[in-house]
Formats: structure tokens, sequence, C-alpha cells
């Protein structure tokens, strides 16, 4: 009898191993990737924001870019697909601001997004809305990028509006910056 339950035990386990094998052994939930973003606040790791508008003609397709790190805050106005910088403003940063920015951003959940490699690209998804990119690089290395849209597609899983009213703020002038750039 005690041979028969072990033999009993020994085939489900063997069933189990079978089935994780084929098919993958883990959740297809999206992955999130949770980090102290506040630890990159005395290294040169920059986050950005990318407010992209419309699938638009060449000549009135523009997309903003903020990047935020530890010594400036930069402004970017791009004209068309080619990144083609019109507009730039660099404001002083610390590492004390650029610290509370990095908290703030983790609070509403930054560093959280599906890194599905099939939804990798953002690209011509939304194409009459916006798109919304954000990155921490360092060393021109991504270290995390999620994206999101004005039509619900996205693979960051943070509050999108409060991220970007997070980066719209650290640009002292930006509705000013922005009066005239159609993201719309």
């Amino acid at each position: 009898m005690r041979y028969f339950i072990g033999f009993l035990i020994t085939i489900a386990l063997l069933i189990l191993l079978i089935v994780l094998l084929v098919t993958g052994g883990g959740s297809k939930t999206p992955k999130t990737t949770p980090k102290q973003l506040d630890s990159y606040s005395s290294t040169d790791a920059v986050t950005t924001a990318t407010i992209a508008g419309p699938i638009t003609a060449q000549s009135t397709h523009n997309e903003v870019v903020i990047s935020v790190g530890r010594d400036q805050v930069v402004f970017e106005q791009i004209q068309g697909y080619d990144n083609t910088v019109v507009n730039t403003q660099s404001y002083d940063n610390t590492e004390a601001s650029y610290y509370a920015f990095l908290r703030a951003l983790n609070t509403v959940g930054f560093t959280k997004g599906n890194t599905d490699p099939k939804l990798a690209n953002e690209q011509g998804i939304c194409p009459l809305g916006q798109r919304y990119v954000f990155e921490v690089t360092q060393n021109s290395k991504d270290l995390q990028r999620f994206w999101s849209t004005s039509c619900g597609a996205k693979t960051y899983l943070g509050n999108t509006n409060t991220t970007l009213a997070l980066f719209k703020a650290q640009v002292p002038n930006y509705s000013l910056l922005t009066q005239n750039v159609q993201l719309n």
C-alpha cells in the first residue's frame, strides 16, 4: 500500500512537471519592474517623458520631450519624424529636487509596466491621439521604457495623467513654451 501511494505521488509529480514545461510555468499577467527610483538621485540617470502628437505630415508632426536629471531639466520641442529640435530650454536642477521628483514618480507607479517584448514599440498605435513614452536612461542605456496613449493602449501601468503633470511641473514656463505646439 505504501509503495502504491508513492507510485501515485510520483506519477502526479511527473504530470505536473510536464504541464509546467508545456505551458511555460509562468502566469500571463503583465510584469512590473518595481525599483526605488530615488536611488538614482545622486547619479547621472535621467528620467524622460515624451509627448507625441497625432500621426500627421512631416511638417506638422510635433513632440515635446522633458528630461529631468540631477543637474538640469531640459525641454525640447521636436518637429517631424527625424527628431529636428526647433526649441530647447534648460533649467538648473539639484540633487535634492531630483530626489523629491523621483520619490513622487515612484508614488504614482512610474516603474510599473508590461515588459512583454511584443508591446515594446508604440509607433502607429493611437494614430489620431497622443502617445506618451516614459523612460529612465543612464550612460545611453535604457533602464526602463514604457508607453501610454490617449486612446487607452499602453504598457505603462502607473498613473499617466499625474506622471505627465509631474514632468510638466519641472518646466517653469511649460504653458508658454507649448502654447503654439500642436499636440492634438
